[in-house]
Formats: structure tokens, sequence, C-alpha cells
């Protein structure tokens, strides 16, 4: 279960071995998974349909149910993108914020309605 979550699978090509290869890993994931929190704290904070921010959805919790949210959804992206891209490149990282961005908007446009009409 640990690996699923700490082993997106940065730097899998690398053939040294050592602590330097380890905490860059480390470093690659935790700034994956900041910056898709980010993207998902950003819509939820950004009222549509005219752009405008929302400075009471600004806290603690809606920050940590952006996290929770992101350790759900983001592994397996990040694993099939490392395999098609070997080295981290901005592409990573606009992937990564992009994925949080549009999940939530696509989860409160279009899978929230929906199912209020299924069930509502």
């Amino acid at each position: 279960m640990k690996l699923y979550f700490s082993n997106l699978e940065f730097l899998w090509d690398q053939g040294s071995f050592g602590p330097a290869l380890q905490r860059r890993r480390r470093l690659l994931t935790l700034a994956a998974y900041a910056l898709l929190c980010l993207g998902l704290f950003a819509r939820q904070i950004t009222g549509f349909p005219t752009v405008s921010i929302r400075f009471e959805n600004i806290s603690l919790s809606v920050l940590g149910a952006s996290f929770l949210i992101g350790l759900a959804l983001f592994p397996p992206i990040m694993r099939h993108l490392n395999q098609r891209r070997r080295k981290p490149t901005w592409e990573h990282a606009l992937s990564a914020f992009s994925v949080g961005f549009f999940v939530d908007l696509s989860n409160s446009r279009l899978f929230m309605p929906l199912y209020q009409k299924l069930f509502g």
C-alpha cells in the first residue's frame, strides 16, 4: 500500500542507485502531489461561469479534502505519464495541476448535477 502512494515511478530508467536518486524521486513525488492539490484547491476557490475567486472557500478543510482526493486519483495517472516521458519536465508539473483542476471541475459541473437528477 505504501508503494502505491509513494512510488510514482519518477526516474524509473536511471541506472544508478543510492540516496541521491531516492531523494530526487521523493522530491519529485512531493512536488507532483503539491501541484495536484494546488490544482484542486484553485478550482474550488474559482467561481464559474465568470472567473472570480471566492475567498470564503480558502480554508484548511478545503485544502485537506483536496489532498485526500489527490491521494486517491493521482498515482495511476502519474505512473502512466512517467512510463511515456522518462525525464521529469514541465509537462509533469502542468499535468499534475491540470488533473487536479479538471477533476474538481468535472465533479462539480457534470457528476454532481447528474447525481442530483438521478437520486435527488
